[in-house]
């Protein structure tokens, strides 16, 4: 059962008091599959950092002994293909206006025809088409049998028993990133936050990430601290 308490938080510098609701993981997936269309939430989120292991000159001691706490911005239940398909529309235009400019078309010109442009673009771009997952599938909403565009299962098979292997099957969140403050490093056994000789050994060994005009990310469930939806604050426990 959820349990709502008084508490002061931090929003933009400004401490609110905010009516906080505690949910376990259970509960939060049931919150998850209730968001309707889409809509921005905030999460804070503890993670293990992808990290390089080093070789046996230079072994990364601090491989699998740091986690990652975030606070990231984020957009929750969209359509996959058409946010592709948005963006690609976006960047259309962009460079039609940057041609345009090129070619010594005046600016008042080049905004009288932004909305024709915008039209065309979705008849020049290509349709985007998602390929397969290589991992999970979304589930399905239990309430109103459709899939949902939100929670992902991660479920693994025994390739020779075709038995479920309980120890790998998780559920995530997926979201868009659209912003995140500077993560805080902290050693997983103490909790305490790196000293800046270790921050400097994980930054040289953390996996560099694509730079993508749309950022998806999977959050699991277990990973989740807190989360922030339609002015509403949940606190994850147990």
């Amino acid at each position: 059962m959820e349990t709502k308490t008084e508490k002061t938080i931090i929003v933009n510098n400004r401490k609110v008091d905010s009516v906080v609701i505690q949910l376990n993981k259970a509960q939060l997936v049931n919150v998850l599959f209730g968001v309707k269309g889409v809509t921005f939430i905030g999460a804070d989120t503890t993670t293990i950092p992808k990290m390089n292991k080093g070789g046996l000159q230079n072994l990364n001691y601090m491989f699998d002994n740091v986690v990652k706490d975030s606070i990231v911005r984020c957009m929750l239940g969209f359509d996959y293909e058409k946010r592709q398909d948005t963006e690609a529309s976006k960047q259309w235009v962009k460079d039609a206006v940057d041609a345009a400019i090129e070619a010594g078309i005046d600016l008042e010109t080049i905004q009288k025809s932004v909305a024709s442009l915008k039209e065309y673009s979705t008849q020049s771009v290509e349709k985007f088409e998602a390929k397969p997952r290589k991992w999970g599938k979304h589930m399905k909403n239990p309430e109103t049998g459709k899939v949902s565009r939100i929670m992902i299962d991660h479920t693994k098979i025994d390739k020779k028993t075709r038995q479920l292997l309980p120890e790998t099957y998780a559920r995530y969140m997926q979201v868009e990133i659209l912003g995140a403050k500077s993560p805080v490093y902290r050693y997983k056994d103490s909790g305490e936050v790196l000293s800046e000789k270790d921050l400097a050994i994980v930054k040289e060994y953390l996996q560099p990430r694509k730079d993508e005009p749309i950022t998806i990310r999977d959050y699991s469930i277990e990973n989740i601290k807190n989360i922030r939806i339609n002015k509403q604050n949940y606190q994850i426990i147990g």
